[in-house]
């Protein structure tokens, strides 16, 4: 039960427990805040000072703010420009004042994605804003005056330091524009069946793999004459650049020309990007994933027989491994995708199995017996049998060449379109038919006891004391530590489903429940650090779980 409390009768209470063990900060937990701008109430009290912070919450009414009622209508970038805000002032509020988290005030630095994050979400016309708060102590005694310091001062400037975003409405208003506009840039892929656009002038390289920022001082992108389009956005604003129809995309070129870059920036084009970017206007399909060999990776019961027609030991329409090799994990992840109803593949010969991709005519008839069935193979007849395009980067090989719908030549960074060239080099290539892969059905996680989120990992523990680990840094379509967190917690949730559910459903399963009640369709008492994440990308994880009973 909460109790109501003013700013006074909270400072007494702090007063009260100066110097006291830290277990008497648990008080607070039974407190409703009132600011006069706002309410809050921790829904998480630390149990002592090196654990991680404690969480504050904070009600900012629709009578203490006077943003516009159609920011709220676009709540995902009106809260994400909140969100950076949020971060830049809670980051001049922290400052350590005791051991371990004592005086820490913040939330995770948003990246340059415009997404929905738990540390500010609408309600209404309701503001609600988490933030972590280290609880001041020294050694395991209360830093009474500290903590005021935090709670008395600190917390309503920052309440303050939001409402008065207000004055910003032209800013904040631009940012929802940009977000709208690429919204719309998407949904036009779709209605002219497009894999993705690539507007001219997008600078696509960043500073460094530690770096999201842009790099300087390099080429934009300029698009080939033949693949531009011009597109009016609800802004008013036209631009132009590369649109290439769906269908099998070769991009090629010499090393450290920018294809690598290139693909990087189509698999980015899943989301929206702030401006300044340089990606603002780079956009692809829904569910564009890049797929690689992941050796020693877990598969379970996939269906790889259109790629490897026997296999020592397994069956290839139910092929299971606890270390699968860099064919088989690479076939896997094909056919997994395909299932999730995946629009756009994204493929980089650097990072695949070269085996399952080509063979030349040479290896063919010195290797009569050979299980593997090549993708360049059966490109052509997959398009066509999913609907789905493909991206291949090739450079060591010719083998996509005489199946590719549209070839980009990248040279000094500058995309150039030479399929009609291609085509009078090319001779008609053997094609194999594709088989779609068997459906499979998701029935729970077999003896999972815990599962949290470690940085990029998913870390999971088992009932036989078993505890795997799955790093997530490697798979693109992930880009905050946030989304692992969600993650998890929705991997706790499905872990004893009601009843078992076909792959393609339980995606759609999953985004239904976020859609309808968002963080809080799988976490109770929601932290400041989650960021939403799409139902694919939890079977994507689901798919490579020790223990996930898939059949």
């Amino acid at each position: 039960m909460y109790y109501k409390v003013n700013e006074h009768k909270l400072r007494e209470i702090l007063n009260e427990i100066d110097g006291k063990r830290y277990s008497s900060y648990k008080k607070l937990g039974d407190l409703v805040i009132h600011y006069g701008t706002a309410k809050a109430y921790f829904t998480k009290i630390q149990g002592d000072p090196h654990a991680p912070p404690s969480v504050l919450e904070i009600v900012v009414s629709g009578k203490a703010h006077s943003f516009p009622y159609e920011f709220f209508r676009n709540e995902v970038p009106f809260t994400d420009y909140l969100a950076r805000e949020l971060f830049k002032v809670t980051k001049r509020f922290s400052r350590k004042c005791g051991s371990g988290y004592s005086g820490y005030i913040g939330i995770p630095r948003p990246s340059p994605r415009i997404l929905k994050r738990s540390c500010v979400e609408a309600k209404g016309r309701e503001l609600i804003l988490r933030i972590y708060i280290g609880l001041p102590a020294r050694g395991r005694r209360i830093l009474g005056n500290q903590a005021k310091k935090l709670l008395l001062d600190y917390a309503p400037k920052i309440i303050n330091s939001i409402i008065e975003l207000s004055s910003r409405e032209g800013e904040i208003r631009e940012h929802i524009e940009y977000y709208l506009d690429q919204e719309y840039l998407r949904k036009w892929l779709y209605e002219n069946n497009y894999a993705f656009f690539i507007a001219d002038n997008s600078i696509l390289p960043r500073e460094s793999s530690l770096s999201e920022k842009p790099l300087r001082n390099v080429v934009p992108f300029k698009s080939p004459e033949t693949l531009r389009v011009q597109v009016k956005l609800p802004s008013n604003k036209v631009v132009s650049g590369m649109a290439v129809p769906l269908g099998v995309i070769v991009i090629t070129g010499g090393g450290y020309h920018g294809k690598t870059t290139l693909l990087e920036a189509i698999q980015e084009g899943i989301y929206n990007h702030v401006k300044g970017d340089g990606r603002e206007y780079v956009v692809s399909r829904k569910y564009t994933v890049m797929v690689r060999a992941e050796d020693g990776r877990i598969v379970t019961n996939v269906d790889i027989s259109s790629f490897i027609t026997s296999l020592p030991g397994n069956t290839s329409s139910k092929f299971s491994s606890l270390d699968a090799s860099g064919s088989t994990s690479m076939a896997a992840s094909i056919n997994e995708v395909i299932e999730a109803r995946a629009e756009l593949l994204l493929i980089d010969e650097d990072t695949s199995a070269t085996n399952l991709l080509f063979k030349d005519k040479v290896m063919e008839e010195i290797i009569v017996k050979e299980p593997i069935r090549p993708l360049c193979l059966q490109v052509k007849s997959l398009v066509k049998k999913t609907g789905i395009g493909v991206v291949v980067i090739a450079s060591a090989s010719s083998s996509f060449l005489g199946s590719a719908d549209k070839v980009i030549l990248m040279e000094d960074y500058v995309p150039k379109n030479i399929t009609s060239k291609v085509k009078k080099m090319t001779n008609t290539v053997r094609e194999l038919e594709y088989k779609l892969p068997r459906n499979r059905m998701f029935h729970g996680i077999r003896r999972l006891r815990k599962v949290r989120a470690k940085d990029y990992k998913i870390v999971a523990e088992y009932n036989d004391g078993t505890v795997f680990e799955l790093d997530l840094a490697y798979y693109p379509r992930i880009v905050e530590k946030g989304q692992v967190k969600f993650i998890a917690q929705i991997v706790k949730k499905l872990s004893k489903p009601r009843k078992p559910l076909p792959i393609p459903r339980l995606v759609d399963y999953i985004n239904r429940l976020i859609h309808e009640k968002g963080f809080k369709a799988f976490v109770d008492l929601i932290p400041p650090d989650l960021t939403m994440v799409d139902g694919f990308d939890v079977i994507w994880v689901l798919n490579r779980l020790y223990n996930s009973h898939i059949v």
